[in-house]
């Protein structure tokens, strides 16, 4: 005999009704994209609102209002001049920033290739770089009927010690 209210007995089977899911209709997502471009356009708006004018009311004037010279050219206070050698120790500048942009990474990652390669990149940069240093030299006037001030030269990089 078995009974029904038995936890072991077979229980009829009960059509459970699941919800289906439904996918958002059409003009829900065309809603929320139009919503996403206001949204989008008003914050566009409200910052441009508030952006700084970095031009002060002498600056103004002066553009407004021109000196009675005849030229309306300003004179130069100050000027220097470099050689094409400070030019290339810039560009090496660059070319090193550009080899040492994935040094991080290889440290992080321990990539004992990556930071042989690295060090193999560099190794040319540095005797040209040192050359170009020393050959780099600033001429620097302070006015238009001075004699140039100095020829200041870049300091020579200090030699380091090897192991």
């Amino acid at each position: 005999m078995t009974t029904s209210d038995s936890p072991d007995a077979p229980q009829p089977s009960r059509a459970v009704a699941e919800p289906k899911r439904r996918r958002p209709r059409w003009w829900v997502t065309l809603a929320t994209f139009v919503a996403g471009i206001l949204v989008g356009v008003l914050a566009v708006g409200l910052l441009s609102v508030g952006t700084p004018d970095f031009v002060t009311a002498a600056d103004r004037d002066a553009a407004a209002n021109p000196p009675p010279s005849g030229g309306g050219t300003v004179a130069v206070a100050a000027q220097a001049r470099v050689n094409a050698a400070c030019l290339r120790v810039i560009n090496e500048g660059q070319d090193t920033y550009t080899v040492l942009t994935g040094l991080d990474e290889a440290v992080t990652d321990v990539d004992l290739q990556r930071l042989d390669d690295i060090v193999r990149r560099l190794q040319p940069i540095q005797p040209r770089l040192q050359r170009d240093l020393a050959d780099c030299e600033v001429d620097v006037s302070t006015g238009p009927g001075s004699e140039p001030a100095g020829s200041a030269s870049a300091p020579a990089p200090s030699p380091t010690p090897t192991r």
